[in-house]
């Protein structure tokens, strides 16, 4: 007898029980993030500062002073390379206030993401760049592509001048691009 009524209790508290308690809630898979076109109000250039600003000090010339020389950063936007199906940016610089006449430059580019990232893909370096630009005076970072899909690119440049101490900023332009990396 008491092994009817225990099998009947069972049966009527499953009937009687919700069914979301008796199943385990049914939820959608993670969206995994891939590349993408940026949102319309993402800015398409900038100026990424590792330092707190002028508005930190008292004034610009005693920030000038702490923060040592501001050099003229040259970034372009990145653009598909002329030499094969790969997406590429550079980077340059001028003295501005500096006095020494070379600077580590490097210059990296960045894909958009759908999760709202951006994700490094390539990078270029010279630690001993003069200043001016033209082909002869810039850093190259450069990606091949898998596939020729309208992507968001931004390119990051930041100067370092040798010898000094400058400001510390990183400018970039974002531009979309016919080439898709999905790779790391």
């Amino acid at each position: 007898m008491v092994r009817k009524y225990a099998l009947r209790s069972s049966l009527v508290v499953v009937l009687l029980a919700p069914v979301g308690l008796l199943m385990p809630p049914v939820t959608a898979a993670p969206e995994q993030a891939v590349p993408g076109i940026a949102p319309p109000d993402t800015r398409t250039s900038g100026v990424i500062r590792d330092w707190e600003g002028p508005e930190r000090y008292t004034s610009e010339e005693e920030a000038a002073q702490l923060l040592g020389c501001t050099p003229e950063t040259g970034v372009d936007n990145p653009h598909r390379s002329s030499t094969g199906v790969a997406v590429s940016g550079h980077g340059w610089w001028n003295k501005g206030t500096c006095s020494n006449s070379t600077a580590k430059v490097t210059a990296c580019l960045y894909e958009y993401y759908t999760d709202g990232t951006w994700r490094r893909k390539a990078c270029g370096s010279n630690g001993n760049l003069k200043p001016g630009g033209g082909s002869s005076a810039r850093v190259t970072a450069r990606r091949d592509c898998e596939t020729t899909q309208m992507t968001s690119w931004r390119n990051h440049v930041d100067v370092d001048v040798n010898g000094e101490i400058d400001s510390g900023e990183v400018r970039y332009r974002q531009a979309d691009v016919a080439c898709r990396i999905s790779a790391d």
